[in-house]
């Protein structure tokens, strides 16, 4: 099973992308832990099972091969605030995610934290270069 921390395993653009936001967000005082990037289809296959056959709750309604993550244009984030990561959204955790989430779209980067629906993902942030995921399984990348 792989579930990579690594830019490098991101694709080229997207890893360009991924480092521009990062920096931006230390210029601006947000230390920011990559917690995941590339995903292989049994470490997805793992998190579509949590909350459904296995314990714990519901993360992901991507099964394999539906997740950005599968096909290197994903990573997860968690700002870093005294030594621990923020997880709360609301109050002043909540202005942090608004904040990281417009430096991530400010480099070109679709934030989940603006999804609606049952689940809205604060740390996670793909590239889609426009294409869908079904062109991305017929062997499409993003430009």
């Amino acid at each position: 099973m792989i579930n990579s921390r690594n830019l490098i395993d991101l694709h080229p653009v997207v890893r360009e992308k991924a480092q521009a936001f990062i920096d931006q967000a230390r210029l601006q005082g947000i230390d920011l832990l990559v917690t995941s990037t590339y995903r292989d289809n049994e470490s997805q296959a793992a998190l579509y099972a949590q909350g459904r056959t296995k314990p714990g709750a519901i993360v992901t309604n991507a099964k394999p091969g539906q997740s950005w993550h599968n096909w290197r244009c994903a990573f997860d984030v968690v700002p870093i605030r005294n030594g621990k990561p923020v997880w709360g959204t609301s109050g002043p955790d909540g202005d942090l995610w608004r904040k990281i989430g417009e430096l991530g779209e400010s480099v070109g980067l679709e934030w989940a934290g603006r999804w609606t629906g049952k689940l809205r993902e604060m740390a996670h942030f793909q590239y889609t270069g426009g294409l869908t995921l079904a062109q991305l399984q017929s062997g499409k990348v993003p430009a």
